[in-house]
């Protein structure tokens, strides 16, 4: 035991001084580590570890459009990567105004059935008196060419209610992700085969 810890911190000795005398390494587009050589695959169907959980729930498949702040200048960019779903689609009774935009998404959305341990995530960005996007998405589904989908809502200010800021949502769309060898290997608008 004393043997090791010896050898461990002679190692890590020799490590540090090694890395002190090498220069660092710039690059103009450095990509972190864990998006490059990401550890976990979040599209497998096996029960997750709590390590795997935490990490795919933060850098999964959804990770990338997720946004930090809802922009309503960047909305034209990301609508583009959607296939977009009329809301009058809904009955006319349907709310889609309300205090709580992620309420009002997962009352009007009903996912599809699964497979085994699917992945179901709901994220809610809102940027106060400008706009409220939430992302909804689930991966894992009982479909022999889609095996994912994902819902982007988009919601605007609408004055107060009840010392609340009111939202109404203006718009939604939709995306797919197929099956390894069925479309694309990315979230896509486009069909799966």
């Amino acid at each position: 035991m004393i043997g090791q810890t010896i050898l461990m911190m002679a190692g890590l000795s020799l490590g540090m001084s090694l890395m002190a005398n090498k220069p660092p390494i710039s690059t103009p587009h450095s990509v972190p580590s864990l998006l490059a050589r990401p550890p976990y695959n979040c599209l497998t169907r096996e029960v997750w570890s709590p390590s795997k959980r935490a990490w795919c729930d933060r850098f999964g498949p959804h990770s990338e459009p997720w946004p930090k702040v809802a922009r309503p200048e960047m909305w034209d960019s990301d609508r583009n990567r959607y296939t977009p779903v009329s809301l009058t689609t809904f009955p006319s009774n349907t709310a889609l105004t309300g205090t709580e935009p992620k309420s009002i998404v997962l009352s009007l959305i009903e996912l599809p059935a699964t497979e085994g341990n699917a992945q179901k995530q709901t994220s809610v960005s809102v940027q106060r008196g400008q706009s409220a996007v939430v992302m909804l998405f689930q991966v894992g589904l009982a479909d022999d060419s889609v095996q994912g989908i994902r819902y982007r809502f988009e919601f605007e200010p609408k004055g107060m209610m009840n010392d609340k800021e009111n939202w109404q949502l203006v718009w939604m769309g939709r995306q797919q992700l197929c099956w390894p060898g069925r479309g694309p290997a990315e979230w896509t608008n486009q069909p799966c085969s």
